[in-house]
């Protein structure tokens, strides 16, 4: 599930929030500065007809259980929810959060390729705070966003060794042959298409310097234990079929990268849950909870439900995932390219 960066706060406010959280992981420095975006990345849409089905199979689901409503009535309330989740600012805390999973924001195979002079990208959601966090951490280095929005480049702040540039699969990337040290990726399994990953990892290809390395972080969120936890996501992984998007991609780029030309040189699964992790568990909590909401006027029409019925739902499943203390898991893959 890729995640959305919503609101804008000033660079004093974030170097705030980041000292603030500092105190949860020894690796996060206090005077990191990080920065979000206001515009939402759209979706494509999916067919009339397969959404009549998802529709139809998600009220077929839900009619498993005879006692489905005295569930929704019991989790109506948000005790088992982090409180004030809403007001948190997500984004930031899944930052840190991963930060603090991997041991930083960088892995061993990553750190030597960050010397003086390296050219360093991240491809989507690149207004956000891993790449102002490595700025500030490398100013040595250059880094330049890469985003598919054109809206999402403007109103970042501006550092020295920070560039946005606006990208394009089908007329690839305004970067010369191999002059880049270091690819980052987290969360874009949903913002892609399947199709577009062979496109987008010649791409790759193409401007990775011989020994070049590429990182994906990308999340597995496919918690069981309740009917409804089970059909709600059973729904959503329906749903971005018909969107050709595979919501298990994080399962599956091992075999993605070997398949088209990378080498796989390093991979790591760190493990959250909803409830027995701490401070962890409040925020990972926090960003599921908010990244559903901020995806409820695309997700909301394809369940046959209306946005606030959605939400609501999405607390509900929450709420269960905390009480039997369900887990999710993040990946990290790391390559470089293949010598054959």
């Amino acid at each position: 599930m890729g995640i959305i960066y919503s609101r804008r706060k000033t660079i004093k406010d974030v170097k705030i929030y980041a000292s603030k959280f500092s105190s949860t992981s020894s690796t996060t420095q206090k005077n990191s500065i990080l920065n979000i975006n206001s515009d939402k990345i759209s979706r494509p849409e999916t067919p009339t007809s397969y959404q009549n089905h998802v529709i139809t199979s998600f009220d077929s689901i839900l009619s498993r259980d005879s006692d489905i409503d005295s569930q929704i009535n019991y989790q109506s309330n948000s005790f088992f929810l982090p409180k004030d989740w809403d007001s948190r600012e997500h984004h930031y805390n899944l930052h840190f959060v991963l930060k603090t999973l991997f041991a930083g924001n960088t892995t061993p195979a990553v750190a030597p390729k960050l010397q003086k002079g390296a050219l360093v990208i991240q491809l989507g959601t690149c207004t956000g705070p891993w790449i102002m966090d490595m700025a500030t951490h490398y100013p040595r280095c250059q880094f330049i966003g890469i985003e598919l929005v054109r809206s999402l480049t403007q109103g970042v702040p501006l550092l020295p060794n920070v560039t946005f540039i606006l990208g394009n699969l089908e007329n690839g990337f305004d970067i010369a042959d191999s002059s880049v040290s270091y690819i980052h990726l987290r969360s874009m399994g949903t913002f892609l298409t399947t199709d577009k990953w062979p496109k987008l990892l010649k791409e790759f290809r193409r401007i990775l310097k011989p020994d070049g390395l590429i990182r994906i972080e990308e999340i597995h969120h496919s918690p069981s234990g309740t009917v409804m936890i089970e059909s709600f996501f059973e729904a959503l992984r329906t749903i971005l079929i018909g969107m050709n998007i595979d919501y298990d991609i994080a399962l599956k780029y091992g075999h993605i990268l070997t398949s088209n030309g990378f080498e796989l040189v390093e991979t790591k699964k760190r493990g959250v849950h909803y409830a027995s992790n701490g401070k962890l568990s409040e925020e990972v909590v926090s960003t599921i909870l908010n990244s559903f909401y901020d995806l409820s006027d695309v997700l909301a029409p394809k369940m046959g439900l209306d946005v606030e019925d959605f939400r609501h739902r999405v607390e509900m499943i929450c709420s269960q995932c905390v009480r039997i203390d369900a887990k999710m898991e993040w990946y990290s893959w790391v390559a470089k390219m293949s010598s054959l």
